[in-house]
Formats: structure tokens, C-alpha cells, sequence
């Protein structure tokens, strides 16, 4: 794939659906390297738009057929994955439950993940490339659109659910461990584990992948946002 196939028009299927959802100005394209092997896959395209994207995949587990579906920045929720490998498994998660995963590599979720997330299914598209870049662009645009609502409904006494993390004005809380704002000193990444230190550097709120995050983007804004004012 060159830098000229990006810019491939939507389908009108594709732009129907951006219409319907009101995702504004078509940006890009993505698609799969083409293949003889498994040829279904070359009708796979990622559309992003000014408000959202657009995904035509086939499904890898189901005989290929394919999977179509619109997502909008504002209710969007994204995870990624990045193998040892560094490849990067993306997973779209709408607001049914229904999860897309795309891009290279294999994400497998844990039964307790899927309650967490609250994961009704789970599909298995295909390998786009150049995932960092739509991949990126996704998680860029869903943190900058969902920042101000996410904060403004915490100001307001609610509590904003990220997966294995709850946040409110008071502090966030793991699944058995909670700290207020003013407890913790600093929120660091080791090997793709998210922790959150008090003093001498003793962890406060529970340790999880950052894999497990709905929008961690968003997520890390939100938390260096109330622990600056804690």
C-alpha cells in the first residue's frame, strides 16, 4: 500500500453510513496488504472522518463474511494492544458491546475483561495497515472530543467508568484498591502496566495493563487533570 491509496474515495455504502452518523468530512483510507490467499479481505477498508470512522472488514472467524459498522468520536470507546512483536491489534467498542478488533496481532479477551469493558461479542476483523497512524488518529480524536463531557460529568459528583477504573472528583478506584486525588503522587507505565505511586514510590490503586483501558488517552488526561488539583 503507497500514501496515494489513502486517499481512495469511501464507497457510497461507506458514505451512507458516515451520513447516518453525521461524521462529517471524509479524511482517509486504510486497507489491507492485497492477498491471493485470503482475497475477501481485499474489500476490507478503514474510513476516518472529521467526526468518526467508518469499518468494512470481513470477519476472520466466520467464513469471511463481511462486518460493516460507524463509529462516532463522542461515544467511541478504544483499546490497543501491542504484541512483543510491536504490532498493533485495535479494538472499536460500541455502545451494544460489540467489539472490532483490527489491525496486526491477536487480542484475546479474559472473561473477567469482558465484564469489565462490558463485552457482549466480539469480532475479528482484519490485519489494516499502517496502524499506529489510524490507530493514533482514533485514540487522538476520541480523547479530544470525550475530555470535556468526561470532566464536566465528574465535576458534577458522577462517576465516569473506564473498565477496571472508576474516577470521580474523590479519587480513582482499581477493583479492590482506591486512592483519593491527593494520595497519589505519581501515575507511571512500566512494561505496559499502568500504576499509580503514593510516597516512596508504594503503589496505592490497583496495577492493570494498559491494554485493559477503555480510551486510555482519554483516561490519563482525565486522572493528571484531578490529581493536579488534588
Amino acid at each position: 500500500m503507497e500514501e496515494k491509496d489513502t486517499f481512495e474515495q469511501p464507497t457510497p455504502q461507506a458514505a451512507a453510513l458516515a451520513a447516518q452518523r453525521g461524521l462529517g468530512e471524509w479524511r482517509r483510507t486504510f486497507r489491507r496488504k492485497p492477498s491471493w490467499v485470503a482475497k475477501k479481505h481485499n474489500e476490507s477498508r478503514l474510513y476516518l472522518y472529521d467526526g468518526g470512522v467508518v469499518v468494512r472488514t470481513a470477519r476472520i472467524s466466520r467464513g469471511d463474511d463481511l462486518f460493516e459498522a460507524a463509529y462516532d468520536w463522542g461515544t467511541l470507546r478504544v483499546l490497543r494492544y501491542f504484541s512483543t512483536r510491536g504490532d498493533a491489534r485495535y479494538t472499536l467498542l460500541d455502545t451494544g458491546g460489540v467489539a472490532l478488533n483490527i489491525g496486526p496481532g491477536t487480542r484475546v479477551f479474559l472473561k473477567e475483561d469482558k465484564q469489565a469493558l462490558g463485552i457482549t461479542s466480539v469480532v475479528e476483523g482484519t490485519m489494516f495497515v499502517w496502524p499506529r497512524s489510524w490507530g493514533e488518529y482514533i485514540e487522538e480524536c476520541v480523547a479530544r472530543v470525550q475530555l470535556p463531557g468526561v470532566l464536566g460529568r465528574i465535576e458534577r459528583g458522577e462517576t465516569v467508568d473506564f473498565g477496571p477504573y472508576k474516577v470521580d472528583r474523590r479519587g480513582v478506584a482499581g477493583r479492590k484498591h482506591a486512592a483519593a486525588w491527593s494520595e497519589i503522587v505519581d501515575i507511571s507505565a512500566y512494561d505496559g502496566t499502568l500504576m499509580f505511586n503514593k510516597k516512596l514510590r508504594k503503589m496505592t490503586v490497583d496495577s492493570v495493563p494498559l491494554q485493559n483501558i477503555a480510551n486510555p488517552n482519554l483516561f490519563l488526561s482525565v486522572c493528571q487533570r484531578f490529581k493536579a488539583q488534588g
